[in-house]
């Protein structure tokens, strides 16, 4: 996710993921890149994460073992390789959803992250800001990257 949601939910159907494609648990490199937005200043060009994707029983936890950040997430949709992910935040005066979909071929996924924020002022809608992200994942090799780190 390329903005700093982590600790965040992401909403959808437990059962989705036992449908999760398997190569997507791991440790990534991902690289994002800023294809449309509304709001150039609001969001970053380009940027490079590394994800800890996991599963414990019926919960996918993202981690992003650099920053500490973290969330446990839940599974929209699954299509073959394909897996789409929906995050809702809410803050005082704002929302926003975040829509990650990811198809993963082996050692590699890319994909789409959407995000829409909705600014309110005294229940009223006053601005909508958009970004969409081309997002290339690579399998990091080696020892999990959360072991190095100790998280």
């Amino acid at each position: 996710m390329c903005m700093p949601c982590y600790g965040q939910l992401i909403e959808g159907s437990v059962a989705m993921t036992d449908k999760v494609p398997k190569e997507l648990y791991g440790d990534w490199k991902v690289v994002s890149v800023c294809t449309r937005t509304t709001n150039k200043q609001l969001f970053d060009s380009t940027s490079v994460d590394i994800w800890t994707l996991t599963r414990i029983g019926d919960t996918i936890a993202l981690m992003n073992p650099l920053s500490g950040a973290r969330a446990e997430i839940t599974v929209n949709d699954v299509k073959g390789r394909t897996v789409k992910f929906e995050k809702r935040t809410y803050f005082p005066g704002e929302e926003s959803l975040e829509t990650p979909i990811l198809t993963v071929n082996g050692d590699n996924f890319t994909g789409v992250d959407k995000i829409s924020i909705k600014t309110f002022q005294n229940g009223k809608l006053i601005k909508e800001d958009y970004v969409e992200f081309q997002v290339k994942g690579t399998k990091i090799s080696g020892a999990p990257i959360s072991g190095i780190f100790g998280y």
